[in-house]
């Protein structure tokens, strides 16, 4: 479905009769900000990031579409059996564990083992532009979580309204949260592809 069939659908639908329904800024506005909520909620779009360990460097910076950190992963000692090695994330308790110290930035203890920390990390969504080529793209959403995101634009459409505008903004948000809990509970929001670490790690050769 492209970005310009889901918003005739909203417009006939969750923003009927909205003067914000004619807006395509407001919409692709709102548009965006749902995706970053449903790839918050769901990991709709997985990716990995290698970083190389250099000596006296402790910090790194993670890449532009980094939203937050699922799992990480080191390089396996020679005198473990394991095919890989699981890293603690921001335990203090655990002296091998990684920090963030931002939304960004990645510490790295220095007593790390290997010459590798790999990340699986949760990526943001393209941002959605107010354009010929933006509204022809495809929606990058599963068929599955496609009400939902249409339910979080009718809550924001109806934030601004007054009186029963109140009512339908919260019906909307209710509606958003019930398909979220119904996709989770269906795990039909997750991504087709779940290759496993043990998997990824192989693939690069790093074990």
């Amino acid at each position: 479905m492209t970005v310009q069939e889901f918003l005739t659908i909203v417009r006939y639908s969750e923003v009927n009769n909205l003067a914000v329904g004619d807006n395509y800024d407001a919409l692709i506005a709102f548009l965006n900000l749902g995706m970053i909520e449903l790839y918050t909620r769901f990991p709709i779009k997985v990716e990995e990031h290698i970083i190389e360990l250099f000596e006296n460097t402790t910090e790194y910076e993670m890449p532009d579409n980094f939203m937050a950190a699922l799992s990480a992963y080191g390089e396996v000692p020679d005198d473990l059996p394991e095919n890989v090695v699981q890293v603690a994330i921001n335990e203090e308790s655990d002296p091998y564990s990684i920090f963030f110290l931002d939304w960004n930035t990645v510490q790295v203890p220095a007593v790390a083992n290997g010459s590798y920390i790999s990340i699986i990390y949760i990526a943001k969504p393209e941002t959605v532009a107010n354009t010929a080529e933006g509204l022809a793209s495809e929606l990058e959403l599963p068929a599955s979580l496609i009400d939902t995101l249409a339910s979080y634009i009718g809550y924001r459409a109806h934030l601004g309204v007054r009186g029963d505008g109140q009512a339908e903004n919260n019906a909307h948000w209710q509606r958003f949260e019930r398909n979220c809990i119904k996709a989770r509970e269906l795990g039909v929001a997750f991504p087709a592809d779940s290759m496993s670490m043990e998997t990824r790690l192989l693939v690069r050769g790093f074990v």
